[in-house]
């Protein structure tokens, strides 16, 4: 009986203890972490669709107990993909105590967002921008790859697709930093791939009326198009070559991977292709993938109103990113009781050691500060308005990070 009683009362006193560490826990500040998105604007679905994938990754965190006893807080602000708001918000949100901020997503914005992280020493990480040569070490890391890989695997995938290409025209929004970032990576692409460039023509945001560009295009008979544009220019591009029968291959860079593209472009998509690393389509070899697209496109359809089904595209870099700073934070010991200036030190520090990180997505850390994650050619499933590989996997090229 003594025995019993004295096993019953360490029972007892043991489950007291881990309710006592359980509240304290609970009890612990949350740990702070700006996001900013285009929530509104010409690209709000960009915003929307990545604050899907942020949502998932902080509940299974948080689910799960948080971060050292802390739950993860999101500072989320709407920036528009305006760069000056961007600028403006970034600093609100280190101004509020968070130790990393999430995006701008832009290159426009991420080449003003880079070097103001590093003035302010506050970790800044973007898994979207496409410009290369904006990330500003030590404090600033994008883990997307910038258009100076994407683009020459995209161009060499595209011409195996079409080995009858030889003449092509470039054509992009040269307002727009990103945009006009591709149209230079798709010049020299073209140079390294022997093929004639016929013009290269010029447009802004939100042009409305692409005739006169597509009876210009149609002139000079190019055998395919190569287009550096957001979603919306591209899609309204994209039209006025389906309304002329202009009936030639379309590649576009990676600003018209996210957001929907697919479910807007209808069958004006037949000749559409760009350049990603993710689909909707079955993946079982990589880990998680299948359920994760399944589980996204669920929760998008019951919390947002983007199209069905939701186009996961860099979705998985997005929740890689959480994944990746929260590694960080678990093995530096930071929770919401860290003076935010140490965490931020502390963040910057773990950031700058990672020479490959494998989340949904494998990542291979440049000298640049930039990623890169294998990518290939990608073409419009009109029927089920997602984006499908263009090639099969053993035809699909393989490129060591640079």
């Amino acid at each position: 009986m003594p025995m019993k009683r004295t096993f019953a009362i360490a029972c007892a006193l043991a489950a007291m203890a881990v309710s006592a560490m359980t509240a304290q826990a609970a009890d612990k500040p949350p740990i702070k972490i700006g996001l900013l998105l285009p929530l509104t604007g010409v690209v709000a679905s960009y915003g929307i669709t990545y604050r899907t994938a942020f949502n998932m990754a902080v509940d299974d965190i948080n689910n799960a107990g948080g971060i050292n006893g802390s739950k993860i807080e999101m500072l989320l602000e709407d920036d528009r993909q305006v760069p000056s708001e961007s600028v403006l918000l970034f600093r609100k949100v280190v101004s509020e105590g968070a130790v990393a901020v999430l995006g701008p997503i832009s290159g426009g914005s991420w080449e003003n967002a880079s070097p103001l992280a590093n003035s302010l020493q506050t970790p800044a990480l973007n898994w979207t921008a496409l410009k290369p040569g904006l990330t500003v070490k030590p404090y600033a890391l994008r883990l997307h790859p910038a258009d100076d890989t994407m683009v020459p695997e995209g161009v060499a995938e595209f011409l195996k697709k079409f080995p009858q290409v030889k003449k092509i025209i470039i054509a992009g929004d040269l307002k727009e930093a990103s945009g006009a970032s591709g149209v230079e990576q798709f010049k020299k692409a073209a140079q390294a791939h022997g093929l004639e460039v016929l013009d290269v023509i010029g447009y802004q945001t939100m042009t409305t009326d692409f005739s006169p560009i597509v009876i210009k295009m149609r002139g000079e008979a190019p055998d395919a198009v190569f287009v550096s544009s957001f979603a919306p220019t591209t899609l309204t591009l994209a039209k006025e070559m389906e309304s002329q029968a202009f009936d030639k291959p379309v590649l576009a860079n990676a600003l018209i991977w996210p957001g929907s593209f697919t479910q807007a472009v209808g069958t004006a998509g037949k000749n559409i292709y760009t350049i990603g690393f993710n689909t909707n389509e079955s993946a079982p070899e990589i880990k998680g993938h299948d359920e994760f697209v399944a589980r996204f496109i669920k929760v998008a359809a019951e919390t947002t109103q983007l199209p069905r089904p939701a186009n996961v595209c860099n979705t998985t870099l997005a929740y890689d990113a959480i994944t990746l700073l929260a590694n960080i934070l678990r093995e530096k010991h930071i929770d919401g009781t860290t003076p935010p200036e140490q965490a931020r030190a502390a963040i910057k520090d773990g950031l700058s050691v990672i020479k490959r990180w494998q989340g949904f997505n494998t990542i291979t850390m440049r000298d640049t500060g930039d990623g890169h994650i294998q990518s290939h050619l990608l073409a419009v499933d009109v029927e089920g308005k997602q984006w499908k590989y263009a090639l099969p996997p053993a035809e699909r090229i393989n490129t060591p990070a640079l």
